[in-house]
């Protein structure tokens, strides 16, 4: 039945483009729903709220439904599905809880791929997101393109009462990581359907995000944990938690599905790939933020418990076939050469485990390295390494920065007589001397060169040095400053020999002419013309 919403007073805000987005608050009570009971999940389809809600528009062909959650009693958790087949995109939602508005927050589509054995019809879901106790009077504002309203449900989800132990368990074995039970999570097990299926045998691990704000206190993790288990079985119709392990922010390891932590469990955490595979899923939204240390530690812990159990090492080639289905990368029944590490991304067409929760999974390479060699290997990300490798002191000096996130999705560190840069698919490399300090003056990786490609490298004989990037090249001649070679003039002055050719180094970054671009070299100049995208000498 449609539920009124009665809005008496709106808070308009112009739009990009002009459009008018209309963010609204119900003044008054709505009727009352019915409660929420401890442990379960209500769902509400958007279509049902009442117009004046639906009638809200933003740019973009978005449309804001404001849904009040008046006699909603309970609910910490919140999701949006749709049917199968449907192509969601852009979905996020706000909270407003005693008149204070929340941000809105961008809800990652989640795997699709249906659970092993599951009789449920298959739905998309966005992944669930923790928002602590709603309260009475919460109103939630779902923001989805226009045409995905009409059939969206929001998930509201409570947890259920608390587990009642809190007793570390070993689930593992004396050399394994302490792993807390799922009886400490308070998982009901009634909830669980269908037969456990397991593997042969374990060829890999994925590492995922569970895409959650990631503002949980260490007594909420069992709630968010249940919460996120109702949803995977009561919302997506799985037969289980999808995960095999998850590890919260403060180190803490859990087990995820149910068969036994020692076992090759088939989970549903990476369509295609479930198969001789196992997922650990970090508790958080590391799309701009970083995991913990903690985090990463517990992360490598229990992959290197796993891989030892299985004869695996921590960064080796490893052939999986996909079965196809949900967000695989891959089609049914194509064999492809993976790590034995991965990020979840590199299976499936997701974001997960986020931007910055990617550029660790060299990290924890590294880690499981060094817990599997019992400490002999060089632990550390692969900064930590690559500062070693090179010669460290010898080379760079000390360290005068932390390592941090770099602004294009890597990774960087800063030492005396240079900087480290690191960027998955590419590595770590040095950039040194004037190279640096050219580097710098034009932005970083930020700048159009982007991140390094190879270290600073010197010439025989000393004329010289280079550093090559993503984009463009730094040359330098002994005696004189450094310069940015970029774009086409770059790949016309490459083909012609780099500073061995007639044009020697060059003596001047790229500058603007009249129709296009120019650079000085010892010898010449090369110009580009904008119109016809040729470059010539002279």
């Amino acid at each position: 039945m449609p539920l009124p919403l009665p809005v008496t007073r709106r808070t308009t805000l112009l739009g990009v483009g002009g459009a008018l987005a209309v963010l609204a608050v119900p003044a008054v009570p709505t009727p009352a729903r019915a409660a929420l009971p401890s442990g379960g999940v209500t769902s509400l389809a958007l279509s049902d709220v009442a117009g004046p809600a639906r009638a809200l528009l933003t740019s973009g062909g978005l449309r804001t439904v404001c849904v009040p959650l008046d006699g909603l009693e309970g609910g910490s958790m919140l999701g949006v599905s749709f049917p199968a087949g449907t192509r969601a995109t852009s979905v996020s939602l706000r909270v407003t809880r005693a008149g204070v508005v929340g941000p809105w927050i961008d809800l990652a589509l989640g795997d699709s791929a249906p659970d092993p054995g599951s009789s449920e019809p298959e739905v998309v879901a966005c992944d669930p997101v923790w928002t602590g106790e709603l309260g009475p009077g919460a109103v939630v504002e779902v923001r989805l393109p226009a045409e995905d309203a009409g059939h969206a449900r929001l998930e509201v989800v409570d947890p259920g009462p608390a587990a009642t132990s809190r007793t570390a368990v070993t689930l593992a074995s004396s050399t394994g990581p302490a792993v807390r039970s799922r009886a400490e999570w308070g998982a009901d097990e009634s909830l669980r359907r269908g037969e456990v299926e397991y593997s042969a045998t374990i060829r890999a691990a994925v590492v995922h995000h569970t895409a959650d704000g990631g503002d949980y206190s260490a007594s909420q993790v069992p709630s968010v944990i249940r919460g996120m288990y109702r949803y995977h079985t009561q919302t997506l119709g799985w037969n289980d938690l999808g995960y095999n392990f998850v590890v919260d922010r403060f180190g803490g390891i859990w087990e995820g599905r149910a068969g036994g932590t020692t076992r090759p469990v088939v989970g549903a955490h990476a369509g295609g790939f479930n198969a001789d595979t196992f997922g650990v899923s970090m508790m958080g939204d590391f799309t701009s933020k970083a995991p913990s240390d903690a985090c990463l530690q517990s992360v490598a812990a229990v992959i290197a418990w796993k891989f030892a159990l299985h004869d695996l090492d921590a960064d080796a080639p490893t052939r999986l076939t996909s079965a196809g289905g949900g967000t695989a990368r891959y089609p049914a029944g194509e064999t492809v050469s993976l790590r034995t590490i991965n990020g979840h991304r590199d299976v499936g067409y997701t974001a997960c485990p986020g931007d910055v929760g990617y550029t660790r999974m060299d990290d924890v390479r590294g880690r499981v390295a060094a817990l599997l060699a019992g400490g002999s290997k060089a632990a550390g990300s692969p900064i930590t390494r690559k500062y070693g490798d090179v010669g460290g002191r010898s080379l760079l000096g000390a360290p005068t920065s932390d390592e941090g996130d770099a602004l294009r999705g890597g990774r960087f560190r800063h030492y005396e007589k240079g900087s480290i840069l690191f960027r998955p698919g590419l590595g770590a490399f040095v950039v040194r001397g004037t190279h640096r300090a050219k580097f710098a003056s034009i932005g970083w990786e930020w700048s159009p060169l982007g991140f390094p490609t190879m270290d600073t490298t010197d010439f025989a004989g000393g004329s010289g040095s280079v550093t090559h990037f993503e984009n463009g090249s730094i040359y330098r001649r002994a005696g004189a400053g450094p310069h940015v070679v970029l774009g086409a003039i770059r790949q016309t002055w490459a083909a012609m020999g780099w500073e061995t050719s007639a044009l020697g180094f060059p003596t001047s970054d790229e500058y603007d002419v009249p129709g296009g671009r120019a650079s000085n070299f010892e010898g010449g100049r090369l110009r580009w013309n904008a119109s016809t995208g040729r470059v010539r000498v002279g």
